[in-house]
């Protein structure tokens, strides 16, 4: 009973993150987010977000959306990501989330023990051919399975000019 409860709670949070975070920004061009098996990511599965760029003049940040709940035992989160472009090119990147301090306190804004937390990987970068773009990402904290990650997601906006 207490296991459905928790997941109706989630899936609603989960619901209410996407409602807010899509009208509070009509820059976002493109959003999608993976919830994650109960058990945990295995270290064998790779998520795949595919984007459509038609703008291949305008600046736009990549944002990896983490949520993580009371059960992940670590203060960082390490993820592989592999990015395709149309013409076949790839880059492969690391990215570190750190997710807690230095005393275990979760970083991410939420309530109870699900956070989220918006992680930029990419900052003001063109997309220079037209086409489909796949990123790939792959839990990388070497464990044959991650528990504690309750979903993973990924947002492409338009850039906004830096202020001086």
């Amino acid at each position: 009973m207490v296991m459905k409860l928790t997941n109706i709670i989630g899936l609603c949070m989960a619901l209410v993150f996407s409602v807010l975070t899509s009208c509070s920004n009509e820059d976002v061009v493109f959003q999608q987010a993976v919830e994650l098996p109960e058990y945990g990511w295995s270290k064998d599965t790779t998520l795949t977000f595919v984007y459509d760029a038609t703008d291949t003049a305008g600046l736009y940040d990549v944002v990896v959306d983490l949520r993580n709940d009371g059960n992940y035992q670590n203060q960082n989160f390490w993820l592989f990501i592999n990015s395709i472009s149309p013409d076949s090119a790839v880059f492969k990147d690391t990215l570190e989330c750190v997710l807690a301090d230095n005393y275990g306190r979760w970083i991410g804004e939420g309530s109870g023990s699900l956070r989220h937390l918006p992680v930029e990987f990419m900052s003001q970068i063109k997309f220079p051919v037209k086409g489909k773009y796949t990123f790939e990402f792959i839990q990388g904290m070497r464990y044959d399975t991650l528990v504690g990650i309750y979903d993973i997601g990924m947002r492409i906006m338009k850039s906004r000019p830096e202020e001086d």
